[in-house]
């Protein structure tokens, strides 16, 4: 990733210099703290000449923490969430990503990055991990926190999603007039199961997600004995398709399900 973008300091180096910018006037604080110190003791002891140079010495650091903190004030002068409206702030987080080894997509308005599901809210210059607010967003720090993520266990109930898929599949093909056992869209399941007001959050991001985890689950079986099979099929290369990232950092496209009789 460029330093610059634009001939401006990309979001990430700009943090890099405030941190070290904050780091000298800590620096300067602390020992313009030890020498107030010192130049008290002196007044206290009425060595006046011992005084007179610490005074100068703090005069000296003091004016030196001032020039530090305008320069990073500067650096500070800017709208994160211009930024991330703009796509500055995903260009350079998706090219920072693909540097670490992180595989991200774009879907949906969406970015994938197992198992998480990222989006950019520039109304408050935050970013949603899961509908997670996190108000750190520094890309760096993200994409460690991403990659954390990415080896932690997935809690994911398979037995209840592959119930309600067989719940969905039964309406589509009842109302397409199919025969049990077709193999239908997911496209279509994803449609019944955001029918209601209070699911419509749910989004084909999360969805191709869970798909993909459920997949990975080895959970295939209803409760009345039919069994799951998400087809590889000339779905996948459709409009249709449905796209998620594996645990290995894969694109995988899901696009057709279907619910048979177990032998």
């Amino acid at each position: 990733m460029s330093e610059f973008q634009g001939g401006v300091p990309s979001f990430e180096s700009r943090l890099v210099s405030i941190e070290r910018g904050i780091d000298s006037i800590v620096r300067n604080l602390s020992t313009a703290s030890s020498r107030a110190r010192k130049a008290k003791r002196a007044a206290q002891l009425g060595t006046v000449r011992d005084m007179s140079l610490v005074v100068e010495e703090l005069a000296v650091l003091i004016a030196s923490t001032q020039d530090a903190i305008g320069e990073v004030r500067s650096l500070c002068d800017f709208d994160a969430s211009d930024l991330i409206a703009s796509g500055t702030y995903q260009k350079e987080f998706l090219e920072l990503a693909e540097q670490e080894g992180l595989t991200m997509i774009e879907s949906d308005g969406r970015i994938l990055c197992y198992p998480t599901i990222i989006q950019l809210s520039s109304s408050d210059a935050t970013v949603l991990l899961d509908k997670k607010k996190e108000r750190g967003i520094r890309p760096s720090y993200l994409i460690g926190k991403l990659k954390d993520l990415s080896q932690r266990q997935v809690k994911f109930r398979a037995e209840a999603f592959v119930e309600a898929l067989g719940f969905a599949y039964d309406l589509v093909i009842a109302e397409k007039k199919r025969r049990v056992g077709s193999v239908v869209k997911l496209q279509e399941l994803y449609r019944v199961l955001t029918i209601l007001p209070s699911s419509r959050t749910y989004s084909k991001s999360e969805f191709a997600r869970d798909v993909y985890l459920l997949d990975q689950s080895g959970v295939i079986q209803l409760r009345d004995g039919r069994r799951l099979t998400l087809p590889a099929s000339a779905l996948t290369r459709s409009s249709g398709a449905m796209e998620t990232v594996a645990k290995g950092g894969q694109v995988k496209l899901y696009a057709g399900i279907a619910f048979e009789a177990g032998k």
